[in-house]
């Protein structure tokens, strides 16, 4: 009765195992390698223990194992099963069919074979024995010592700085923009400060002229009195200035100014003669007149950058110039491509 229950239990219980053999190809060519895929499907728990072979080791007669790949375990059949596979790389170093016995693996003691045996075709290379001329031999062995020359190197660089340079010249000269210049523009001195190193200037200058210093003197004054106040002081006449001030509310130090100008046109229209004396208090009161009157701006302006296109004979020059460049640039850098390659072909031809 036991005897009869063992038979039945046995073929159930062997079923739970399922070893696979596969190649990734059937056919070959002499020394390739080929992948032997070998599955086990056990349930969870069952220890399983694939073939280990060693380096050289055959399959069968004239299949030889060349490594063991790692063995990869995945979950089936919602956690049910587990799948173990492992390759295993072979080749074949002599050209005939060759059929690859079934692979035994060992699960809890026992050996389960995959089921029949895997065919293999290894090919011949092809060998052109008649035209054997067709084919180059190997190079000689590079006469000792072998020194390293720079020369290729260096112009190697500058055949890449070279092409760098003309897909640059290129791109930009298809680039319709017009051509443009950097321009900084700085901002205008104030006016204060021109008018005293102007008045500075004039106390350096020794002249025994009186007209001609006080013709310097408001001359310097009348330019201040325009950029200052936006009105063409040096057209008019001593009133007229002094109305102009008057109208637009600056009184600051008017009496000064006006005894200045009333002075200059006294020497100059009427040779009134000064002393040198009062010549230095009209240059004080020309130093005080600026001072009380400059103005200082809250922020002080910056320099502002332009760009300023180039007129048209000018950009048609440069266009040129870019065509031309970059076609001599790409030569150049064709050419010395072709110098490496040849020099690197002469050092190891």
């Amino acid at each position: 009765m036991l005897f009869v229950c063992a038979a039945v239990l046995s073929p159930s219980l062997r079923a739970q195992v399922v070893v696979q053999a596969h190649l990734d190809t059937a056919s070959i060519l002499i020394g390739e390698q080929v992948q032997l895929r070998v599955t086990c499907s056990v349930r969870p728990g069952q220890r399983v223990t694939f073939p280990y072979y060693q380096q050289g080791q055959t399959l069968t007669q004239g299949v030889e194992v060349v490594n063991n790949g790692t063995i990869d375990t995945m979950r089936t059949d919602g956690g049910k099963r587990l799948t173990l596979r492992r390759y295993y790389a072979i080749t074949s170093f002599d050209s005939a069919l060759y059929s690859i016995p079934p692979i035994a693996v060992t699960v809890d003691g026992h050996r389960y074979s995959s089921q029949g045996s895997i065919g293999l075709k290894v090919n011949t290379v092809a060998v052109d024995t008649v035209h054997v001329d067709r084919f180059r031999g190997p190079h000689a062995a590079v006469d000792m010592p072998f020194r390293w020359s720079w020369l290729p190197t260096g112009l190697a660089l500058l055949a890449v700085l070279t092409a760098i340079g003309s897909l640059a010249l290129s791109i930009r000269r298809a680039d319709p923009k017009l051509i443009t210049r950097r321009v900084v523009i700085m901002p205008p001195t104030p006016a204060h400060v021109t008018a005293l190193k102007a008045i500075d200037e004039v106390k350096r200058q020794t002249t025994a002229d009186t007209k001609t210093y006080y013709t310097q003197l408001t001359g310097t004054l009348r330019t201040y009195l325009s950029e200052r106040f936006g009105f063409n002081a040096r057209e008019m006449t001593t009133q007229e200035i002094l109305d102009q001030l008057y109208a637009l509310g600056d009184e600051t130090a008017l009496a000064e100014l006006r005894d200045i100008l009333l002075t200059a046109d006294l020497v100059k229209f009427a040779k009134h003669a000064v002393s040198l004396s009062d010549q230095d208090r009209s240059l004080l009161q020309a130093l005080d007149y600026v001072k009380a009157t400059k103005y200082v701006p809250p922020v002080a302006p910056k320099p502002r950058v332009e760009y300023v296109a180039l007129g048209g004979r000018v950009q048609r020059g440069l266009r040129l110039a870019m065509t031309l460049g970059a076609v001599i640039s790409g030569a150049a850098a064709i050419g010395l491509t072709c110098t490496v390659l040849g020099l690197l072909y002469c050092s190891f031809a």
